[in-house]
């Protein structure tokens, strides 16, 4: 059953406040302001007309009067929803909280063209600094800020010409790691399930399993720009229906394993094919078989982001900073099956 949409009411202003009390506008702002010298029965007037109107006060207009104005830092990252992004927010937040910053957030959605749109917003709006966690995107606009002096820190992105501060996993050493394990299991055949190596983090894993895979004489498998679940589990039923199909497959990203693990179980072969995966994924360990993975550290990261962005503030001429983040292995069922 429909109902008539209720007609919405204005919202209360101090005017109105200062006709519920009887008194005038300037009573009004020095109640809500606290300030000294305020009669107890003005104040009590003013205080019952703004409970009774359900009056709040614009923060907005009393931020603008104020002087200065808070500095605000533009944090730009792939998918709010993602809980490797949010967590690098959280860091962020945290390392910034007590120094008065306001963050402003937005997503990406790999999208270089609306990254580029958030980008050129922020900066019509002179946010003081930028937090990047967005793989793919505007190089040239992000470096034409650097090179104006705006602080910007890059999380799992490398800006070439020039360098911003940047905190990065460690991508190449951590997947090497784990494919060599994959390797001590007694694995030959092991494929790798990768994003676009375009970008500079699916570039580095892809290197990890090259190397792990030329040091112990074997053929590298590479499937590329698989980088969404589907994609992924098509992939995976192509590599095992093979002739000679992967024993073990290395996923580059949380998106991939997820893919692969759904490709896996369709054929009723996650039990008999390893599979490490970089991220960790939700519910990795109550899956059957668990899930081994490259556990990054998102938190750390966007707090060091956040303590190198306050550094520069600080310092804007200090030297360059390029920090990794040791990604551990988390060994579980999955990726200790044998070939």
């Amino acid at each position: 059953m429909e109902r008539p949409a209720v007609p919405p009411t204005r919202r209360p202003t101090m005017s109105d406040v200062a006709a519920r009390a009887g008194v005038s506008l300037k009573s009004v702002s020095r109640v809500i302001n606290a300030e000294a010298h305020v009669r107890p029965e003005l104040a009590a007037r003013v205080t019952a007309a703004i409970e009774e109107l359900g009056y709040r006060p614009d923060r907005r207009a009393r931020d603008l009067a104020a002087s200065p104005a808070p500095r605000t830092i533009g944090y730009l990252q792939v998918d709010a929803a993602n809980p490797f992004f949010a967590a690098v927010y959280r860091g962020l937040e945290d390392a910034l909280r007590d120094e008065g910053l306001l963050l402003i957030a937005g997503s990406t959605d790999a999208d270089p063209a609306r990254e580029r749109r958030l980008l050129e917003t922020l900066i019509e709006f002179r946010v003081d600094g930028f937090v990047v966690a967005a793989a793919e995107g505007s190089d040239e606009l992000l470096g034409r800020e650097v090179a104006h002096g705006t602080p910007v820190v890059c999380v799992d992105r490398v800006l070439a010409d020039p360098a911003c501060d940047t905190v990065v996993s460690s991508n190449r050493d951590s997947t090497r790691l784990a494919v060599e394990h994959l390797l001590s299991r007694g694995h030959e055949r092991i494929a790798f399930l990768g994003g676009q190596t375009e970008v500079w983090t699916a570039s580095e894993r892809l290197e990890g399993y090259r190397q792990a895979m030329r040091r112990a004489g074997r053929d590298v498998r590479e499937v590329t720009h698989v980088d969404d679940s589907e994609r992924a589990r098509r992939a995976t039923h192509e590599l095992l229906a093979d002739e000679h199909p992967p024993t073990a497959i290395f996923a580059a990203q949380d998106r991939i394993s997820s893919g692969a693990i759904a490709g896996l179980h369709d054929l009723g072969r996650q039990r008999d094919v390893a599979l490490f995966g970089f991220d960790e994924l939700p519910f990795a360990e109550q899956l059957e078989p668990s899930i081994s993975v490259v556990a990054q550290d998102p938190y750390r990261m966007g707090a060091r982001a956040g303590q190198l962005l306050l550094a520069r503030l600080r310092h804007p001429s200090g030297s360059v900073a390029f920090e990794v983040i040791d990604a551990p292995l988390r060994h579980r069922g999955s990726g200790d099956i044998p070939a």
